[in-house]
């Protein structure tokens, strides 16, 4: 297949390396101008665990540069700048062009429904983790897979026959929207209280109270959740916590929304604990702990953003 992955950060990078060795023909879209010149000058290296790092070539550009059709676009933009990059990348979609969203975060879908028909449009979740340390340079570990599922009647199969052909464990599901919330959760818990406390997801767990404050997030979800005909089950996600915490998992990894905040950039904590506590107001749902947590986490944006401005003349606040 044909495939553009727009979002080629941590994430991206590492999907799109898998991508091309799987026989696909793969083209990264960014807007992080340092590091689209890292990989077209110098390649992309990846590091895995403790093996020597290796070099992969993908073409990658800004939105304005890409040409051309595809057959498959994943997008792993950031939900926040999801739209702009949707309308950016209008000019290569075509009406036979799927669109697999795989960004956390939720309210990914109605945004994409503004800009193409249901039957093209495929919702995912994915277990699979990835560290940008600079640019032209990303860190994975372990393993991962991708659940996914067609919002309308777009052929699901033949896109998890082609993710599966990389190695990336597809698989399809008749509901996404449960597996979407339940990622969503967990990452409601690890990213906004790695940033709050300063820590990495083993160093979460051994606060004495972490999983009191897992729950404290998830019972306010599960009841969000209700309103709107999802059932979160929770104890299925403390569970997937208590495993993650393990370093042997992922309890050596810095979340997505810890990097963004060292990197100062703006979180996706509206769409995921302010999520919850915007559909809490509207439905008249106490959520006061997501709340809490929502306006903290942009207090720590704002914090780190002046700090970075102080030692970059150049920063933009």
């Amino acid at each position: 297949m044909k495939i553009a992955i727009a979002g080629f950060g941590a994430l991206g990078a590492r999907l799109g390396v898998m991508l091309q060795a799987g026989g696909h023909e793969v083209t990264g879209i960014d807007g992080w101008p340092a590091h689209i010149a890292a990989i077209n000058t110098k390649g992309l290296t990846v590091v895995k665990d403790n093996d020597a790092p290796q070099k992969y070539f993908v073409p990658v550009m800004p939105a304005s540069e890409v040409t051309g059709t595809f057959d498959l676009i994943i997008l792993l933009t950031k939900t926040p700048q999801l739209d702009r990059m949707l309308t950016d990348i209008q000019p290569i979609i075509t009406d036979t062009t799927k669109l697999l969203v795989l960004s956390n975060g939720l309210g990914n879908i109605e945004v994409m429904a503004k800009h193409v028909s249901r039957h093209q449009i495929l919702a995912g979740v994915t277990l699979w983790t990835s560290s940008l340390i600079k640019p032209g340079e990303i860190h994975v570990t372990g393993s991962g897979s991708i659940k996914l599922q067609a919002i309308g009647d777009a052929d699901v199969q033949s896109i998890a026959d082609a993710l599966n052909q990389a190695g990336l464990n597809a698989e399809i599901t008749p509901d996404v929207m449960t597996a979407i919330w339940h990622k969503a959760g967990i990452n409601a818990v690890l990213n906004p209280l790695s940033v709050l406390l300063n820590a990495n997801i083993a160093e979460f767990g051994t606060a004495g109270n972490a999983m009191d404050l897992a729950l404290n997030i998830l019972d306010e979800m599960k009841q969000v959740g209700a309103s709107q005909g999802i059932k979160v089950d929770v104890s299925g996600i403390m569970t997937d916590l208590s495993q993650l915490l393990k370093p042997e998992n992922a309890g050596n990894h810095f979340p997505s929304m810890y990097q963004d905040i060292q990197n100062g950039k703006h979180t996706e904590i509206d769409f995921l604990n302010g999520y919850f506590a915007k559909i809490g107001h509207q439905s008249g749902i106490p959520t006061p702990f997501n709340a809490l947590v929502t306006r903290l986490t942009h207090a720590k944006e704002d914090i780190e953003r002046v700090k970075l401005a102080k030692q970059q003349e150049n920063f933009e606040i």
